[in-house]
C-alpha cells in the first residue's frame, strides 16, 4: 500500500503534525509512506493560465513535478492541517490549487485514474460551529481532482497553543483508531 500524507501545518510539531504521526502509527508494515509538508516545498501558486485544460500538464516548474506522480499513484492519501480563517493554510490551499492538471486530465483528457481513499484531520482554535465545513469541502474536490474518495475526517475544535492535542488522550485514542480503520481496512 502506497500512502501519501501532507502535513499542512507551516507550524513544525504543533497540533497538526502530532494528529498525523499518531494516525499514522497503525500504518500497515510493508506499505510505503512520503509525508510532503508543502510550507517546506518550493511551490508557486496557480497562474489560471489554462495550459494544463489543453495538455495535462502544469507550465510552472516546481517541487509539484514530485507531487502529481505520488497523488496519482497513492493508495490511501490523508491530510492534517490546521483551519485558518475558515480555511487551509496558504502553502496547503497552493498545492491544492496546483492539481487543477491532475482535475483537467481526469475530466477533460479523460484519463482512468487509479481509484484511492483519502482522509481529512483539521484541528481548530475557536469553537465556531461551522469551522471545518470550508475545510471539508476543499478537501472532497481536492481529492476529486486524482480519484481519490473522501472516506471520513476527524475534526478538533479550541486547540489553540502549539501542541495541546497531546494532552487530550482521548483525541489520540480516536485519530489512532481511526488510522487502524482508514489504513488496514
Amino acid at each position: 500500500m502506497k500512502i501519501v500524507a501532507i502535513m499542512g501545518s507551516p507550524r513544525r510539531n504543533g497540533n497538526s503534525e502530532i494528529l498525523l504521526h499518531t494516525f499514522l502509527s497503525a500504518r500497515p508494515q510493508g506499505s510505503s509512506l512520503t509525508v510532503l509538508v508543502p510550507s517546506e516545498m518550493h511551490l508557486e501558486f496557480c497562474r489560471g493560465c489554462r495550459f494544463c485544460e489543453r495538455m495535462g500538464s502544469c507550465v510552472i516548474r516546481d517541487d509539484m513535478e514530485t507531487v502529481y506522480p505520488l497523488l496519482c499513484e497513492a493508495d490511501r492519501v490523508v491530510v492534517s492541517a490546521p483551519v485558518f480563517f475558515y480555511g487551509f493554510p496558504a502553502h496547503l490551499k497552493a498545492l491544492i490549487d496546483r492539481t487543477q492538471p491532475l482535475w483537467a486530465r481526469r475530466y477533460l483528457l479523460r484519463e482512468v485514474m487509479p481509484p484511492k481513499k483519502g482522509f481529512l484531520l483539521a484541528v481548530g482554535a475557536t469553537r465556531g460551529q461551522r469551522l471545518f465545513e470550508g475545510v471539508v469541502l476543499t478537501t472532497r474536490y481536492f481529492f476529486d481532482a486524482f480519484g481519490c474518495t473522501y472516506e471520513n475526517g476527524l475534526f478538533f475544535r479550541g486547540f489553540d497553543v502549539k501542541g495541546s492535542i497531546a494532552d487530550c488522550s482521548q483525541c489520540l485514542r480516536d485519530v489512532e483508531e481511526a488510522g487502524k480503520s482508514f489504513l488496514c481496512g
